[in-house]
């Protein structure tokens, strides 16, 4: 009988990736006041700039893809922490920001380091408002609160963002634990995170369930770890051959069923 139900956060309980394009098309709406440039050219141009510059940052280039910070949240991150990569990063990004919307305006042809710097400002708080759950996530947390379940959090990324996304979104309350990668130093996969959860609800590998939509960090790191892993497959994505869930749902609505089921 399973005891905990442990969640990924990222495109899991909230929408991740489509909210920081909303949150940049909202921003490059602005610059469309001064400079009648479209915001959906302006926001494809901050991704790539964005993209191409945090990669670049030795401390990014030195982890490749296994960095666990994307460059739409190193828009808006203030890369809170006290090891020495988040001290440099932590320097870094206001220039970085303000480099990102320079770039990108120059490379859709308006030169205006001003507006650049605005927008660098204006963004953080685009993206903050929308850190807004999914619909089916809350009444979710709600049944399984209710049926006594244990509930945790294991997620990649800068822990002060993370924390704000967990706050501002009204989530926290549900959670008798949450770890970020960025807080504790490791990351998904690594099984090591995943126990830290276990060990802070009070709970075996046996007794809980982790719940993600990236089967290469959710389902390989929650299987590497003890537990079983169920896919939320909100898109219908092709299932990878070698990451195999326990269960594949389509949303939280199925998700209690789906407990008893496994």
């Amino acid at each position: 009988m399973f005891r905990a139900v442990l969640f990924d956060l990222d495109d899991t309980l909230l929408p991740d990736e489509s909210a920081a394009n909303e949150a940049l098309v909202a921003t490059a709406a602005i610059a469309k006041q001064w400079h009648n440039i479209p915001p959906g050219d302006l926001k494809d141009a901050v991704r790539i700039v964005a993209r191409r510059l945090f990669r670049a940052h030795p401390i990014v280039a030195a982890h490749g893809s296994v960095f666990d910070i994307s460059s739409w949240e190193a828009l808006c991150s203030n890369f809170d922490g006290d090891d020495d990569e988040m001290k440099q990063l932590h320097e870094w990004a206001p220039k970085y920001r303000s480099e990102v919307w320079n770039q990108a305006l120059c490379e859709i042809g308006v030169c205006d380091p001003l507006l650049a710097d605005q927008l660098s400002v204006i963004y953080p708080h685009e993206r903050r408002n929308r850190y807004i759950s999914f619909p089916d996530a809350k009444p979710c947390l709600d049944r399984l609160a209710a049926g006594d379940f244990k509930l945790g959090v294991v997620t990649n990324g800068p822990y002060d963002l993370q924390c704000a996304k967990i706050e501002v979104s009204d989530l926290r309350a549900y959670f008798g634990a949450v770890l970020v990668s960025r807080q504790v130093g490791i990351l998904k996969p690594d099984p090591r995170i995943f126990a830290l959860a276990l060990g802070e609800l009070g709970v075996s590998a046996q007794e809980a369930v982790f719940v993600g939509d990236t089967p290469k960090t959710d389902i390989v790191g929650a299987h590497a770890a003890g537990m079983r892993a169920i896919w939320l497959n909100r898109y219908s994505a092709p299932q990878p051959e070698s990451m195999v869930p326990d269960r594949t749902i389509h949303s939280l609505d199925e998700l209690q069923d789906t407990l008893v089921s496994i």
